[in-house]
């Protein structure tokens, strides 16, 4: 399970980099692009929940 959270997690990293890219692609005015980092901090921030319990347990 953890493997899946890293993954993951990287996932959300390299969106939340090519975000802007990502936006102009789709002329979102930004819109996108706050859309898709806000969504990769949820990512990044349950996942690391989930290593954490990981760990702890």
């Amino acid at each position: 399970m953890e493997k899946f959270s890293v993954l993951l997690m990287i996932a959300a990293i390299v969106c939340a980099l090519f975000s802007g890219k990502i936006d102009m692609a789709v002329n979102g005015d930004k819109k996108v692009q706050k859309v898709i980092v806000t969504f990769s901090a949820g990512v990044i921030f349950v996942c690391a929940i989930a290593m954490a319990a990981g760990i702890l347990s």
